[in-house]
């Protein structure tokens, strides 16, 4: 029974870990620049243009921390700033899993969302449209 107690407790502290393996940090930043208005909210989507996900309208950098198995940790750690024409964030392919395969390697990883132009409503096919791209 006290077998069975204790890989319970280790299986919880272990599924803690991973719950709590990703935390989020505001960055302090520069002011806005006063003739940048973002009057749209930062959104999260499927881009049709570039087939994956992105996230627009970042007026607020952030970074997103993902910590190895402690087990597997190597003391390494990884800035990562997903890419995305300076309008959006390649935030899975560039970004997220990046820093899985990362943590996989025992490497602390995190992903920055750094400010990005305003793209307003529909996001980055408005821009496009604007500049004579599909």
């Amino acid at each position: 029974m006290k077998k069975k107690s204790l890989s319970f407790l280790f299986a919880s502290f272990w599924a803690l870990n991973l719950l709590f393996s990703q935390k989020t940090i505001e960055l302090q930043s520069i002011p806005t620049p006063p003739d940048i208005k973002w009057d749209r909210p930062e959104r999260q989507y499927f881009s049709q243009i570039w087939k994956t996900e992105v996230v627009t309208n970042v007026s607020k950098p952030t970074m997103t921390v993902h910590l190895p198995d402690p087990t597997i940790a190597n003391g390494t750690a990884l800035v990562i700033a997903p890419g995305g024409g300076f309008m959006a964030h390649s935030i899975n392919s560039e970004g997220n899993w990046v820093a899985d395969w990362a943590v996989k390697q025992g490497i602390t990883a995190f992903v920055l969302k750094y400010r990005v132009a305003p793209t307003g409503e529909d996001g980055v096919a408005g821009v496009l449209a604007k500049r004579g791209r599909p």
